[in-house]
């Protein structure tokens, strides 16, 4: 089955709206009973799951990830005689520590500010200056 298809710019044209079909019915056929699916539209690039009526007017409305021609997240198995050598990868989702994520946040937004942490693993808390310390500031 061509999958060109998912080139076509116009999404109203019958060989786009016919490769929907072929695409709906091949994520049924490889996945029986699911009610949802991974939606392959532009917007959810396969990382959010659509009822499959949802699907259809996703990739009507949004169009198809263009390079996504092995349908592997649908069920479509990889031929390894005809592919490379390389070990297959099946969605692999990388440990991330959310609190690495936030703190780059921050450093992203406030690029000036340092966060230390001591030996034990806390927060520094601030030495408070006293009122001697900070008239000596004023006077430079």
């Amino acid at each position: 089955m061509s999958r060109r298809w998912i080139q076509n710019p116009n999404r109203c044209a019958d060989e786009y709206l016919d490769g929907i079909e072929d695409f709906i019915e091949f994520a049924r056929r490889h996945n029986p009973g699911a009610t949802r699916i991974r939606c392959p539209c532009r917007r959810c690039n396969n990382t959010l799951w659509e009822t499959i009526e949802n699907v259809g007017f996703h990739l009507v409305r949004n169009g198809m990830i263009e390079t996504y021609s092995i349908w592997n997240l649908h069920g479509e198995q990889v031929d390894h005689a005809s592919s490379s050598n390389a070990p297959r990868v099946d969605n692999v989702e990388p440990i991330v520590n959310p609190n690495d994520q936030v703190m780059g946040i921050i450093q992203d937004v406030f690029p000036f500010t340092s966060t230390n942490i001591n030996q034990e693993g806390e927060d520094d808390v601030p030495t408070p200056i006293d009122s001697e310390s900070l008239n000596s500031m004023k006077n430079c």
